[in-house]
């Protein structure tokens, strides 16, 4: 819990310091500024939160030991809310009404296992539950959960919430992970999730030897079904503006711009795109559907299962069905897959997914 408390005070220390610098440039309403800041950091200091076990696990005691304690605390992600909200001067009952139902309807579904456990062996350690199968392994309320988590992100059903200073679209994914963290790994107590965020060496070998691998089998397939062109990105210098009392400008070549791009559009991806679907697709489908085959392949048949969902879950995109969309995201599902099922970290299924959304975007 300390942990939690020092990423929290850290980031809202960060938004202090980002607010003074954004009003010594642009003139800018500083309370509406002020409660932004304060949400985003609130929101990212519990997605950062729950990858510490120690956090993790003090929330597990507490839900076990009160309903109202189980049902409660995740109601605590509405505070980012009221301070965005009222803040900004935007608050909605609607918006507050969606941001509710989002965050209580997994924990509800997830709610009657929160004191069922699989102990070592696959056995219950609730004897007078003992009927039925492992809790480790996958159920319809799992199932239930993580569409109650997935649809509303990509079906716009989380619009009209922050929109301030135009409807944000990142909260979003970030409500996302946090609200599926609490309900798997508190409620449900799942393990082997792996949720990180930070990289390992390893994480980002593997991870690069992924995304190599992938691209040597996506591209050709990518052009021969003629789901993607080569475009480039374009390549300019560019001129940073200086403050000084010379008001000099400092020039940026256009190979070192490309770069901060490309870095700054990983980042971004890695943190709404691509840790919020692997924690959905591998962190907790795949971990499941693992756990829940009895059979010496199961690790195989658990990759390739949730890959073809994870395949379906892009045949959305228009035109609707996109199959080429869902073959080529298919077979990118089972490189993330490996490589989650070989390091356990999401950070590393993460960096191979981010990459790939990267590179799509700038040079196809």
């Amino acid at each position: 819990m300390k942990k939690a408390v020092v990423y929290i005070v850290s980031l809202l220390l960060l938004a202090a310091l980002a607010e003074w610098i954004v009003l010594l440039r642009a003139p800018i309403d500083p309370w509406r500024l002020a409660a932004f800041l304060a949400c985003l950091s609130l929101v990212l200091g519990a997605f950062v939160a729950f990858t510490d076990q120690g956090f993790v696990d003090q929330l597990r005691e507490r839900a076990r030991g009160s309903v109202g304690a189980a049902l409660g605390m995740p109601l605590l992600l509405l505070v980012p809310y009221f301070i965005f909200a009222l803040g900004t001067g935007t608050f909605s009952a609607r918006g507050l009404a969606k941001l509710t139902a989002y965050i209580v309807a997994p924990v509800l579904l997830l709610l009657p296992d929160r004191l069922d456990r699989a102990a070592p062996g696959g056995h219950r350690t609730c004897p007078e539950r003992s009927e039925g199968p492992p809790l480790q392994a996958i159920g319809w309320r799992d199932f239930a959960a993580m569409l109650a988590l997935a649809v509303p992100v990509p079906a716009h059903g989380l619009r009209g919430i922050w929109v301030w200073p135009e409807d944000l679209y990142f909260f979003r994914p970030l409500y996302s992970v946090c609200v599926g963290a609490y309900g798997f790994m508190v409620i449900r107590r799942l393990e082997g999730v792996g949720y990180r965020l930070t990289f390992r060496r390893t994480d980002v070998a593997g991870g690069f030897g992924h995304f190599v691998g992938f691209a040597l089998l996506a591209i050709p397939l990518g052009y021969l079904l003629r789901f993607i062109h080569f475009h480039g990105h374009a390549v300019t210098s560019m001129a940073l503006a200086s403050q000084s009392s010379a008001g000099h400008a400092i020039a940026v070549p256009g190979e070192l711009r490309l770069a901060l791009e490309f870095l700054a559009t990983f980042a971004g991806i890695y943190v709404t795109i691509a840790i919020p679907e692997e924690f959905l697709f591998r962190g907790v489908l795949q971990n499941l559907v693992v756990k829940s085959i009895p059979h010496a392949r199961r690790e195989l048949w658990g990759l390739l299962i949730a890959s073809v969902i994870f395949g379906a879950a892009h045949l959305h995109h228009p035109p609707v069905p996109n199959w080429r969309y869902g073959v080529l995201a298919t077979l990118a599902g089972i490189f993330y897959g490996n490589v989650y099922g070989a390091r356990r970290r999401l950070s590393a299924s993460a960096f191979t997914h981010a990459l790939v959304d990267t590179a799509w975007r700038f040079w196809f």
